[in-house]
């Protein structure tokens, strides 16, 4: 009887070796389909940026470039959450949130601008400091 159960838990344990690359290779290819969804989705709204012009062009090109971060933020949370990826992916979505307020304070003048801008640098320096927290 000792045998027979020893021989299951061998089994088991192989088959599940043998389902885990398979998971993986799922997960892998899932994610480059939405990355790449992502990517596309990026393409066609910088386009219809395009059209537009001087500041609400780019006004629109950072708020597409914020959706494409956002999306593969999501992408890499539900896909390749190993090791420091979704702190990166994170990261990216930090750093296009402080652009996209950036470009927001360019349409104020003098010391509002200024503040704006601080204020701006400061939630990405304590967003950053929270995401680095996570990695600890």
């Amino acid at each position: 009887m000792k045998s027979f159960i020893a021989t299951l838990v061998a089994t088991a344990a192989l088959a599940a070796v043998g389902i885990a690359p398979a998971a993986a290779q799922t997960n892998k290819d899932q994610h480059k389909t939405a990355m790449d969804k992502a990517k596309a989705d990026y393409k066609v709204a910088k386009d219809k940026c395009d059209a537009m012009s001087g500041h609400a062009e780019d006004l629109c090109e950072e708020e597409a470039k914020l959706a494409r971060a956002k999306a593969e933020h999501e992408a890499t949370v539900k896909f390749d959450n190993t090791g420091n990826n979704v702190q990166k992916a994170r990261d990216k979505v930090i750093d296009a949130e402080y652009e996209l307020a950036d470009e927001k304070c360019d349409e104020l003048k003098g010391d509002a601008e200024d503040r704006c801008e601080m204020q701006a640098k400061s939630a990405r320096d304590a967003a950053r400091d929270a995401n680095k927290a996570k990695r600890s």
